[in-house]
């Protein structure tokens, strides 16, 4: 990858977009260069790439008072607030993505589109205008990544247990838990022999969810997140499934 072919996609958005926000006007330049990537070599190439931001971000975030985290501390490091360059850049990059992933590219286009800098008086405006073309509720999004700072989500498959309802179907419960305060919709990805299916799952803060897929043969690992979400840990994304599933 060119490195001049990055620095054009960071340019080229400041040209054609503006905010006075700069988790919006610095965030949006950065995740062009993901775009960029991805455009080039495939997602899983953005993903290596905004892993270097991912870690830089984590650390940040682990630079946070341990102490219980006070209701001003996690507005005066939110997105909308914060004068840190790695959370503005970085973590709103990776806040692009995820909206991305959520909402889907033609509707992000869109609100984009309709963004106007002189009409951006209130936090929640962007939020709004992404809302009015998707059909999304994204209150709960923005106020664990934009408005406050809940820190970095942390998924963890509890538990997984298959079941042969067919021949050539394995029908799979997977319970998610997230063990940090920030939630996320995030990719999960069950692998079989000669085969993945991914889905999505949304898992709030603090909190668990279930979700069924079935494969075609007996289900082998599961893997939880693909990089596209930061997380403050990233070493318990993979549940191995032992033995055979019950019929």
């Amino acid at each position: 990858l060119k490195l001049s072919g990055l620095a054009a996609a960071h340019q080229l958005t400041h040209a054609a977009f503006t905010s006075p926000r700069p988790w919006i006007d610095e965030g949006l330049a950065h995740f062009a260069q993901a775009l960029y990537i991805e455009r080039q070599s495939g997602r899983q190439a953005a993903l290596d790439y905004m892993g270097l931001h991912r870690s830089a971000l984590s650390a940040a975030e682990k630079e946070k008072p341990a102490t219980v985290p006070r209701p001003e501390d996690e507005v005066n490091r939110s997105l909308i607030n914060t004068y840190d360059e790695e959370l503005y850049r970085s973590k709103a990059m990776c806040v692009w993505w995820m909206l991305r992933d959520l909402v889907g590219e033609p509707g992000l286009k869109k609100a984009l589109a309709a963004y106007r800098a002189d009409d951006d008086k209130e936090p929640s405006y962007m939020q709004r205008l992404i809302q009015a073309q998707t059909q999304h509720d994204l209150e709960w999004f923005f106020d664990d990544w934009v408005y406050r700072d809940r820190g970095l989500p942390d998924f963890k498959v509890a538990s997984a247990f298959a079941h042969q309802t067919s021949v050539d179907v394995y029908l799979l419960t997977i319970t998610v838990d997230n063990l940090g305060a920030a939630g996320a919709e995030v990719p999960l990805t069950v692998q079989f022999a000669g085969g993945v299916v991914t889905k999505r799952i949304v898992v709030r803060g603090k909190s668990n969810a279930v979700i069924r897929v079935e494969v075609p043969k007996p289900p082998e690992e599961i893997v939880v997140n693909d990089g596209s979400v930061p997380e403050s840990d990233l070493t318990n994304n993979v549940f191995k499934i032992e033995g055979a599933a019950t019929k």
